[in-house]
């Protein structure tokens, strides 16, 4: 609000002052006419008073009368000299010839001096009656005036639009509960109308599209699990090589679409509003070496190692251990896959949050598909075979994860050749995280 305020104020106020020099600078020429009608009106019993009291004395009888005067008036008069009669415009010395009476007819409206001609032709400078303090204390009282109103007009507007971005930021946190309660009587409640009308199709199509996927998964394991069933019966029934290994083949197939739907269950999953968290103090290096899902033969039969750097003020952390634990696995499957020899395992610490970081000594990713690499089944390759395998699923799930912990996941070029994931965390995290443990339990699937 503070800045919404200040800009407002600063127009508000800019236009203001332009407005006041304007009237001040720009009136005494539009309606010199009429001012000068008005001057004499006011002036003429001032300047008849001042003739008959001045009139008989002599110079320095007069001006010690017009310092009498001015010691009471705050030097409001003035004699001027020969000197200063002749620097007066023509203007000015035909008025006081046809008048008697003159005024300065440029600069500032209410600091106009008035020239009043006596009988023997000298003249007298009469200055205005407001003092400057006044006429200051005048316009810091207009200004604050004016600041006060618009903070009045501003304070209900600024109070529901804060409402609304409220409830906006909060929909777009996947709360899709989450609506703008205004009052009948606000300048934005059609606005706010429009929002909840948005907020109420948004929400029901994304519980739709949620509960189908839910639904389909759940319904799909049990057919699947029956076709394992027969599938292994069916084996048993026969000794014909050929037959075994075609029947291996189906059995790998059912395999990877049960292994797809627990995928679809635990995005979904990750999906939802935010349940009660789970966490634990656990040993990092132990906890990874443990959730990496991949044995030594596994490595071995790869010609791959794996390099573990943890830093030492890393080795003990407070989170939720089968979430990382899901994400870890992730991201080191999916190194494992496109890993020449080498994958690096780090950890590191700052300030106010840690990173875990995976890196490859594979082909890596191009820049212009780092964003969408996590994305829900993008796949660089285009083409899924048992020979790449994954589902474009883990790393949307591992994206996920690291939002729900309070953190991040990027990718970035590795000093190995390859690829190099990044996932960090706030080491006190501000949200509330879900108890995940029925979904994330680390596999090989990608």
């Amino acid at each position: 609000m503070l800045r919404i305020l200040i800009r407002l104020y600063l127009t508000v106020a800019v236009l203001l002052l332009l407005s006041i020099v304007f009237v001040q600078k720009g009136f005494p020429y539009l309606f010199s006419t009429h001012l000068m009608a008005q001057m004499h009106r006011e002036y003429a019993s001032e300047a008849m008073l001042l003739r008959d009291y001045l009139d008989p004395l002599d110079d320095s009888t007069r001006q010690a009368r017009l310092d009498s005067m001015n010691h009471s008036n705050g030097q409001r008069y003035r004699h001027l000299s020969e000197e200063q009669k002749r620097a007066l415009s023509p203007a000015t010395r035909q008025d006081l010839a046809q008048y008697g009476l003159a005024w300065s007819g440029t600069g500032d409206i209410n600091r106009t001096n008035v020239y009043i001609a006596l009988n023997d032709g000298s003249l007298v400078e009469v200055h205005p009656l407001i003092p400057d303090w006044m006429e200051m204390l005048a316009y810091v009282i207009i200004f604050s005036v004016m600041l006060a109103a618009i903070l009045v007009w501003l304070t209900p507007h600024w109070r529901d639009l804060e409402k609304l971005r409220i409830a906006a930021a909060r929909f777009g946190d996947g709360a899709l509960d989450a609506r703008a309660r205004l009052s009948e009587n606000s300048s934005i409640k059609q606005l706010c109308a429009y929002f909840n009308n948005m907020a109420d199709r948004i929400g029901a199509l994304i519980t739709a599209q949620r509960d189908m996927v839910n639904a389909a998964s759940h319904e799909l394991r049990t057919p699947l699990a029956r076709l394992e069933f027969g599938l292994v019966n069916l084996m048993d029934t026969t000794d014909d090589s050929r037959t075994h290994k075609r029947i291996q083949a189906m059995r790998k197939d059912v395999e990877e679409l049960d292994i797809l739907v627990g995928e679809l269950l635990t995005l979904s999953m990750l999906e939802q509003a935010t349940l009660p968290e789970s966490r634990e103090k656990i040993m990092l290096e132990d906890f990874l070496r443990s959730a990496a899902g991949v044995s030594d033969e596994e490595l071995s039969l790869r010609h791959c190692t794996i390099v573990w750097q943890i830093a030492p003020a890393m080795q003990e952390i407070v989170i939720e251990p089968r979430s990382l634990g899901r994400a870890f696995s992730n991201l080191l499957q999916n190194a494992l896959r496109y890993t020449r020899s080498t994958i690096r395992v780090r950890a590191e610490a700052s300030p106010a949050s840690w990173k875990l970081i995976v890196e490859d000594d594979g082909v890596g990713i191009p820049e212009n598909d780092r964003e969408r690499i996590f994305e829900p089944f993008y796949r660089l390759d285009r083409s899924r075979d048992r020979a790449t395998g994954g589902y474009g699923l883990g790393l949307a799930i591992v994206k996920k994860i690291a939002e729900r912990l309070g953190g991040g996941v990027r990718v970035a070029s590795s000093e190995l050749g390859g690829a190099m994931f990044i996932l960090h965390f706030p080491l006190r995290s501000k949200q509330s995280h879900s108890d995940l443990s029925p979904l994330l339990i680390p596999d090989k699937t990608n």
